[in-house]
């Protein structure tokens, strides 16, 4: 299955004209299903819900006080600008502070992204995730390395592919 472009990227696409507006309301109403069929799972099981929220809430907040949320949510927003990356459709608005950053953090709900380890400088990041794609699926895991261009943004310059788990 082919990764679904995020929302900024189908815009990218369509300012340059690589796809028509029809094509872009589509792929855009399957962002709204999905965000919508989340909420409908969250409505009907209120306590899984509250749980998953904790653990996601609980891992964030570990993450924020070892690092920053501003670093966070900037090595996440660098990983949502990788077309090949499945968890890109969760990251792609990490680096709006109005959504709370726990919402990016997958700890039990599929597909998963869980940041296993993390360390950062000033000029560069190491970090190693692990996520699924789906609710049946091998959770991969994936070493990334990140550093700043000239403009000092975050870019990803090396990727290594784990083993999946099982």
């Amino acid at each position: 299955m082919d990764v679904l472009p995020t929302p900024p990227a189908l815009i990218r696409q369509f300012e340059r004209g690589l796809l028509t507006r029809d094509e872009l309301h589509e792929k855009m109403a399957i962002h709204a299903r999905a965000l919508i069929e989340e909420m409908e799972e969250d409505h009907a099981n209120p306590l899984g819900s509250l749980v998953d929220r904790w653990r996601n809430w609980h891992h964030a907040s570990r993450l924020i006080a070892k690092h920053g949320e501003r670093r966070v949510r900037e090595v996440f927003h660098a990983l949502s600008e990788l077309d090949d990356f499945f968890p890109a459709t969760l990251l792609w608005n990490a680096s709006h502070f109005h959504v709370p950053l726990h919402c990016f953090i997958r700890m039990q709900r599929a597909p998963l992204f869980r940041v296993k380890k993390m360390s950062i400088t000033p000029s560069s990041v190491t970090l190693e995730i692990e996520y699924t794609k789906h609710a049946n699926d091998l959770r991969h895991r994936e070493t990334f390395h990140l550093v700043r261009n000239r403009r000092w943004l975050l870019e990803v310059v090396k990727r290594s592919n784990q083993d999946s788990i099982g």
